[in-house]
């Protein structure tokens, strides 16, 4: 079922989402981008998109692409004001960035008028079976006044510090161990992460300015805050939201959507 407009009426508290579906699917096996390829007869940049429709909050979406197939990702979206298809960029920061510039116009076609403590999320088309639950919690910690939330998971595996990488004399690749990280204190990151418009715009500002001048781009939103010292918390995520990145991922979510009883437990 495609993405449709559900012509809602105008709401109180607006948010935006960018959703990024600008990467490709070399890993998956697939010779497209990650995002047009389909998961149970649905691209997973449709499911991603209608996975945040449903809640009433979101009110525009913006969907970056690869500049060489947009006109595929624009006719998915096509008719529907709601959500607008932009260039991604070279890296996923950048690709980011471009849909958070085009939000205000966005706002202007649906009526509305961005603030600072607008909501604005940010999410991945790859981790297209995030829970209603687990948007909803960061929504409304921005609305409570949170101004970076990232959905997060503990980190259940134990993790350990790696100093040198060698070989046995078989040739098989060995990492000598340095020392064992508290995994109490670790959270896995997830997406959407949510943001005040003027947070993450100012955040995004620098961040490219950054880019430009040392070439290394944050993988993670919730960083480019960090790094202007701003406050990031975390709400809880969902062993729903995982991100589609490998065949074995392919075949995880494949099952998933089987399970009437583990989705509605998230």
């Amino acid at each position: 079922m495609r993405p449709q407009s559900l012509g809602r009426e105008v709401t109180m508290n607006p948010v935006f989402a960018v959703v990024t579906a600008a990467g490709s699917g070399t890993r998956l096996g697939y010779d497209m981008p990650k995002a047009l390829v389909e998961l149970a007869g649905e691209t997973l940049v449709e499911r991603a998109v209608r996975g945040m429709q449903v809640l009433p909050e979101i009110v525009g979406i913006v969907v970056t692409a690869p500049v060489e197939v947009i006109s595929d990702f624009e006719k998915i979206f096509e008719g529907v004001p709601e959500v607008c298809v932009v260039p991604g960029g070279t890296v996923r920061q950048l690709s980011v960035y471009n849909g958070l510039l085009e939000i205000p116009n966005l706002a202007k076609r649906l009526g509305y008028e961005l603030t600072d403590s607008t909501p604005i999320l940010i999410h991945d088309a790859a981790r297209c079976l995030t829970p209603k639950r687990a948007i909803s919690d960061v929504i409304n910690a921005l609305l409570d006044g949170c101004k970076a939330v990232l959905p997060a998971l503990p980190v259940t595996d134990t993790q350990k510090i790696v100093d040198s990488k060698s070989a046995t004399s078989s040739g098989i690749e060995i990492e000598k161990v340095s020392g064992q990280v508290d995994r109490a204190q670790l959270r896995a990151v997830q997406t959407p992460q949510g943001f005040h418009w003027a947070t993450i715009l100012e955040a995004h500002e620098i961040g490219a300015k950054r880019l430009r001048e040392s070439g290394v781009d944050a993988t993670d939103d919730g960083a480019l805050v960090e790094q202007l010292g701003g406050d990031v918390y975390l709400t809880l995520g969902s062993e729903m939201s995982l991100k589609i990145t490998t065949k074995l991922d392919m075949i995880i979510a494949s099952e998933l959507l089987k399970r009437d009883d583990l989705r509605a437990e998230q």
